[in-house]
C-alpha cells in the first residue's frame, strides 16, 4: 500500500477530484490505480464516487453564521483596516456573537470560531502590533495638521 503524505486540505481535495475524473475517464477503471496515481485515498475515493461530499461541504449547515454574515464580518475587518485600526481577535468574535445573537436567541459562537474563520477566510491574516514610532505618532497631532495646511 502506498504511504500517502499529509498535505493541507486545498491540495488534498484537488488531489481527489484529479483522481476521480482519472477514474471517470479512464478505458479501464479503478479507483485503487487512481487513487495510487494522484494520491487520494481508496475508501476516500469510493466514497466520493458513491456520492459522499467532503468534510468541509457536509458541516457546512452545522455552522452558526451563514455565508453572507461571515462575508460581512470580512468586509467590515476590510474597512477597519483601511481606516488604520487593528481588528482585534476578540473584537471580531464579539461582532459575530452579536450577529448571531440577533437572529438566533439561545445560540453563540464556539471557543474555536475565530480560528476556524481565519482558516476559512486567508484573505484575513493575523500580524502583532508593533509600536508606534513617536515622529510618526508626532505627525497625526491636530496642531501640527493645522499648521502645515495653513502655511500651503
Amino acid at each position: 500500500m502506498p504511504v500517502i503524505k499529509p498535505r493541507k486540505k486545498n491540495e488534498a481535495e484537488e488531489c481527489i477530484q484529479k483522481a476521480i475524473e482519472h477514474y471517470r475517464h479512464s478505458d479501464e477503471p479503478s479507483i485503487r490505480v487512481s487513487g495510487e496515481k494522484y494520491g487520494g485515498a481508496y475508501s476516500t475515493l469510493r466514497g466520493r464516487l458513491k456520492g459522499r461530499v467532503s468534510w468541509e461541504v457536509g458541516h457546512h449547515k452545522l455552522q452558526v453564521m451563514t455565508e453572507y454574515e461571515e462575508r460581512s464580518i470580512v468586509r467590515w475587518c476590510e474597512r477597519l483596516d483601511e481606516w488604520g485600526h487593528p481588528a482585534w481577535l476578540d473584537l471580531v468574535k464579539s461582532m459575530a456573537q452579536a450577529i448571531v445573537a440577533r437572529r438566533l436567541k439561545d445560540h453563540s459562537v464556539g471557543k474555536n470560531w475565530i480560528t476556524r474563520f481565519l482558516n476559512r477566510h486567508p484573505a484575513l491574516a493575523t500580524k502583532l502590533s508593533t509600536r508606534l514610532d513617536r515622529q510618526r505618532a508626532l505627525t497625526s497631532d491636530p496642531v501640527v495638521l493645522k499648521d502645515y495646511f495653513n502655511k500651503v
